[in-house]
């Protein structure tokens, strides 16, 4: 745990030097919610089976900075590559594997979240078991070219449209008491807007 955030505090001073401005593919990254200022969580607890809920691992958002369940490793789209160093770019799609449990950010049309009723955001499979409701896709602010530290962006859900959000005011009690539903909404706003903050950030190839 002292090591990853020591690695995480050397990652973030590095962010002004060439290379290491852009996130880049095999980067563990904390998604920080632009309006609430959690971060993007999940952990071996389950969403309750039944009552629209699908029993899949749950994603939350957590306000403690310093919690290591909160990286996730940016990958490439489901079946294909994406080497360790790539730019990112806009409008490109992607996978978010959480590192802890190497779980993939999932969503589907069929379950509703737990607070809200919208769509329900999971963890499910690995790099090895993976579908296209593992895929999303990088929606950037300001017209940048590629993914920029600390930029505003959107994770649009490849698959039905819905973009990953926070509606700012439902947290969950016992047993992950304080922590925030995450789900997926099909409207744009400031409550799916997310930024990249913490993270062990790999430097950029040459282009």
């Amino acid at each position: 745990m002292r090591l990853v955030a020591f690695a995480a505090l050397l990652c973030v001073a590095a962010a002004d030097h060439p290379g290491y401005r852009e996130i880049t593919c095999g980067s563990a990254v904390k998604l920080v919610h632009a309006a609430s200022g959690c971060r993007l969580h999940s952990h071996e607890v389950k969403y309750g089976a039944g009552q629209g809920s699908s029993g899949q691992q749950s994603v939350t958002g957590m306000m403690d900075a310093n919690d290591s369940n909160s990286l996730w490793r940016v990958l490439g789209a489901s079946g294909e590559t994406c080497l360790t160093g790539a730019r990112v770019p806009c409008g490109s799609i992607l996978r978010l594997q959480h590192l802890n449990t190497r779980m993939l950010l999932h969503s589907h049309d069929t379950y509703r979240s737990p607070l809200s009723h919208n769509q329900e955001v999971s963890a499910l499979g690995n790099e090895d078991s993976t579908d296209n409701n593992d895929n999303w896709t990088l929606e950037c602010e300001g017209g940048a070219a590629v993914w920029e530290r600390g930029a505003a962006v959107r994770l649009r859900h490849a698959a039905t449209g819905q973009l990953l959000h926070h509606t700012g005011v439902n947290v969950y009690g016992r047993p992950i008491e304080g922590q925030r539903e995450i789900c997926a909404v099909p409207y744009a706003d400031g409550n799916n807007l997310w930024r990249t903050e913490e993270g062990l950030y790999i430097k950029a190839l040459k282009p």
